[in-house]
């Protein structure tokens, strides 16, 4: 089945695993400003537009660690009153917030770090190999 783009059919596997995948809507702050920042940066032009992604990431930062914060606030009252049951409570929907879509994507991101490090290998051994050998038949 073909669904043209820019149909709502085009986006609806985007949205549900929006939705529906576990994420918190405060991860998404970050992106939202930079992508906002450089919509409005691009009317002057591509270094105001970098500027203003960098300033949209860093006020969606902000508001991510202010959303993320409640729950700290939280956590510090229960544990001077010394509430347990609220407190252990508070761990049990922190542990359900993370769900199978946050560990597979921390999985992803480990095996990318580790294909980074491969691929930089592959590119900088041949160049300092190539040198040493360069190097060592000028000598002779």
């Amino acid at each position: 089945m073909y669904t043209k783009p820019w149909t709502p059919p085009f986006f609806l596997p985007v949205l549900v695993l929006v939705l529906f995948g576990g994420c918190s809507k405060a991860s998404f702050y970050p992106l939202a400003g930079s992508v906002g920042g450089a919509t409005i940066g691009s009317l002057g032009g591509p270094g105001p537009a970098a500027g203003g992604a960098a300033l949209g990431w860093g006020i969606g930062e902000g508001a991510k660690l202010m959303e993320e914060n409640k729950g700290l606030a939280n956590k510090v009252k229960a544990i001077s009153e010394g509430d347990v049951q609220k407190l252990v409570q508070q761990q049990l929907d922190e542990k359900m917030d993370d769900g199978f879509f946050d560990s597979m994507l921390d999985e992803v991101y480990g095996f990318l770090k580790l294909c980074l490090v491969g691929v930089i290998l592959w590119n900088v051994v041949p160049l300092i190999y190539t040198r040493y050998v360069h190097n060592k038949s000028q000598k002779k």
